[in-house]
């Protein structure tokens, strides 16, 4: 139906209505604009918006002088919407009970004698908007044209309701998991955490007793106190990360000097001297103050010099360096170990992930992903370059000075 039926009081809604449509997102309120514009535009008693939902159509709105089908479904070929989203075309309809087209059972119990319905979009439809008349008549070419240009206005708000529906699902499903997976990590945490101090604590108590007994009791000991404190590790390790995936991760962060923050770091200097690694420290000279968490930075230090110990061999160095940059530090560790694939450097600081090769006592592969959370949690980033055979960098910022204040100390 031409354009040219229309006056210039229709294009004047038209427009009101297509300006509207721009500013909507959901799908609900896109239906609910279009249904009631339809329905002043054309007069109509009743006026359904109809969603293409593969070989079957949705009736998802409508706005009429009684109920039509509101909520239900059917299949594209056996109702009107449908013919009309499959051809593409208007079909204007006079008695409904004259037109093979339509499901006339499933009218009988309505108003409807006279429709419009025309398809969203003629060029691949995505639904269809139907206008129905209480008294038979044959709708005009100016109802047609407006109902019709009507439709074709509302196909990309359509299009983009549904992907707003769709990216805001996958949204909440993503949330819903990640809350899920955080309190069920929490759950198997506390519940390890009981029976890993009646363990601990029995073997304090044994220790004494053991003591003037033979090599072997102690050895058995021995590694009974260090796998219990392997399990405790692994345990702070699943809350911690818990905490992180479900948003509820916090630091308590404080003024501490530069050169302190590297103490931290030679504190693991027994560490790699154990597997006869060289641990060096170089920092700016200039005398800062970093803004941080003291605890949870020096895990930072743990898991990644940790790391460069487990993946460098007896006779290699790891460096610790900090540089001031700006209103930033920016620390490195950087090793001379077996280095990463590059395959795997997009997805390291992923959960679960792991430098290289299984190493024993390596853990489950939480330590980067936390890292990565703490690091963030101060504000900063953490990054990482490396090459195979040559060793890895990981670098992490963190804010100088305090909040509202940057750079060296006065």
């Amino acid at each position: 139906m031409p354009l040219e039926a229309l006056t210039f009081d229709d294009a004047l809604v038209l427009l009101e209505v297509v300006q509207e449509l721009s500013h909507l997102r959901e799908l609900e309120d896109v239906m609910a604009l279009v249904r009631r514009a339809a329905r002043q535009l054309s007069g109509a008693d009743g006026v359904t918006f109809v969603l293409r939902e593969g070989d079957m159509v949705h009736y998802a709105d409508e706005e009429a002088i009684a109920p039509l089908w509101k909520g239900r479904r059917f299949p594209i070929h056996a109702c009107i919407s449908g013919w009309a989203i499959l051809h593409g075309e208007a079909a204007v309809i006079e008695d409904i009970y004259a037109d093979e087209r339509i499901p006339h059972d499933v009218y009988r119990s309505t108003f409807v004698k006279s429709l419009v319905m025309v398809p969203v979009r003629r060029a691949d439809p995505v639904g269809a908007i139907g206008a129905y008349w209480a008294e038979r008549r044959m709708p005009g070419a100016r109802e047609v044209a407006l109902l019709q240009a009507l439709a074709d206005s509302a196909a990309v708000a359509v299009d983009n309701g549904r992907l707003y529906d769709a990216e805001r699902r996958a949204r909440k499903a993503a949330e819903s998991e990640t809350r899920l997976r955080g309190e069920l990590l929490a759950m198997v945490s506390h519940d390890l955490r009981n029976p890993l101090g009646v363990i601990t604590m029995t073997t304090s108590l044994l220790a004494p007793l053991l003591a003037p007994l033979n090599g072997r009791a102690r050895h058995h000991l021995d590694t009974l106190n260090r796998s219990s404190l392997r399990m405790e590790r692994l345990i702070h390790d699943l809350l911690d990360f818990a905490a992180i995936e479900g948003g509820g991760f916090r630091v308590s962060q404080e003024s501490m000097a530069l050169s302190r923050l590297m103490e931290q770091a030679s504190e693991l200097s027994p560490l790699a001297q154990e597997r006869g690694i060289g641990l060096e420290l170089r920092h700016d000279t200039r005398d800062v103050d970093v803004w941080c968490d003291p605890d949870r930075i020096h895990q930072v230090f743990s898991n990644l010099v940790g790391n460069a110990v487990r993946f460098t061999p007896a006779g290699g160095r790891i460096t610790v360096m900090a540089e001031v940059r700006e209103s930033v530090v920016e620390v490195s560790v950087e090793d001379t170990g077996a280095g990463i694939s590059p395959e795997l450097l997009p997805v390291l600081f992923d959960r679960f992930q792991r430098p290289t090769m299984r190493v024993p006592g390596s853990g489950v592969g939480l330590g980067l992903s936390i890292t990565r959370g703490i690091v963030e949690a101060h504000g900063g980033t953490v990054r990482v370059r490396s090459q195979l055979g040559l060793g890895t960098t990981f670098t992490f910022s963190l804010p100088t000075g305090v909040p509202g204040q940057s750079g060296p100390r006065s």
